[in-house]
């Protein structure tokens, strides 16, 4: 009788166990990277910052505080989700400023870290205004070689 029972329960660890596999299998392979885990609070506050930025940009053409604003939020919190957004608003911010120069630099550093950000073709719209050369994913400069920001 105990022989019966403990080949019922070997049976039904079996079946559990392929269920599982299944389940599993069922869901493919993990696809993109995993985002990082956030900070919430520093998520929320450097959104806030955003949202004042672009209003300072876009309602009262105040361009040099919207550049304070987008600073603070690369200087405070560099894993803010939207940072392709916070480095095209820098840009954007300097164009206004006619600091073209500077306007690149920002259009280039968003290109080359986010080259899939939903702002690639306009970054690289302004860029062909200003004559620059939009920067590549295999650009092997060094690090000594590239001035801040």
């Amino acid at each position: 009788m105990w022989g019966m029972k403990f080949m019922a329960r070997a049976l039904m660890s079996v079946l559990a166990a392929f269920m599982l596999v299944g389940v599993a299998a069922a869901q493919g392979p993990a696809r993109g990277p995993v985002e990082p885990a956030r900070d919430k609070e520093m998520e929320i506050t450097a959104k806030h910052n955003l949202v004042v930025a672009r209003y300072y940009l876009e309602k009262r053409k105040a361009y040099s505080g919207a550049l304070d604003r987008l600073q603070e939020i690369r200087e405070t919190y560099a894993d803010f989700s939207r940072m392709d957004e916070v480095l095209f608003l820098m840009g954007e911010a300097n164009y206004k400023l006619n600091k073209s120069e500077k306007a690149g630099a920002f259009y280039n550093l968003m290109l080359k870290d986010f080259p899939s950000s939903e702002f690639v073709k306009r970054a690289r719209e302004r860029l062909a205004e200003l004559n620059i050369s939009p920067a590549t994913t295999d650009d092997k400069k060094p690090a000594d070689d590239k001035k801040p920001l």
